[in-house]
């Protein structure tokens, strides 16, 4: 694969991957790869890009591990920052009982 296929065929499996992640509230099953590689495989074809569905399902594997820390870490709910007002009202007024 030519660099800019390797970029727009990756960004189309993590959609895939993502959208089936969010879709069934978890880590898609490794059943689900072939769906995936499949859905990508019609958007390849679409854009008229000549790749052979066994590249794309071995790229596919190996990308699949960023993808999953990448998605996860996408899901993980964010600590709440306090913001420095708030944390000096609450000193001072913890000081002045």
């Amino acid at each position: 694969m030519k660099q800019r296929q390797k970029e727009t065929v990756s960004t189309w499996l993590y959609e895939e991957y993502r959208r089936l992640w969010i879709e069934k509230g978890q880590e898609p099953h490794k059943q689900n790869n072939r769906e995936i590689v499949a859905a990508v495989m019609e958007q390849i074809e679409a854009a008229g890009i000549w790749l052979p569905e066994q590249e794309v399902t071995k790229y596919f594997y190996r990308r699949k591990p960023h993808y999953r820390s990448r998605i996860e870490k996408e899901l993980q709910p964010k600590p709440k920052m306090q913001d420095k007002d708030s944390q000096t009202q609450k000193e001072q007024g913890a000081g002045s009982q």
